[in-house]
């Protein structure tokens, strides 16, 4: 189980990613409506050493679409590692849905008492 915290009434989580550059742990947000893997911001993406694979078309809150920058990087979690798609964008750091499904993880918060935690599903 991974615990992670909510913060001014954000859930946040520790990951860490990997590639040409080296190694951060990084703390994200976790973004229910946003249906991507991972979001990274550009600062992240140099100093990892990603680099721009492709172009994502993507579709916003507001049902507006833009095409964004992208690329892959490996995200590691309790010992699981995959390679996710990262788009490159603004603001902090960004977990969706397709990276907890990926890793097969169950999402339970308490904005009562600010907590997360991450579960893996029993199989």
């Amino acid at each position: 189980m991974i615990e992670g915290v909510i913060s001014k009434n954000r859930p946040l989580i520790p990951i860490t990613i990997s590639w040409k550059s080296g190694v951060q742990e990084i703390l994200a947000l976790i973004d229910t409506g946003f249906t991507g893997e991972l979001k990274l911001p550009r600062e992240k993406v140099s100093e990892l050493g990603l680099d721009f694979t492709h172009t994502a078309h993507v579709q916003l809150a507001d049902n507006s679409k833009i095409d964004m920058l992208a690329s892959i990087a490996s995200v590691s979690m309790e010992g699981t590692k995959n390679t996710v798609g990262v788009l490159i964008g603004e603001g902090m750091p960004t977990i969706g849905v397709g990276l907890l499904k990926r890793f097969k993880y169950t999402l339970t918060a308490d904005f009562k008492d600010n907590i997360l935690n991450l579960e893996r599903k029993k199989e």
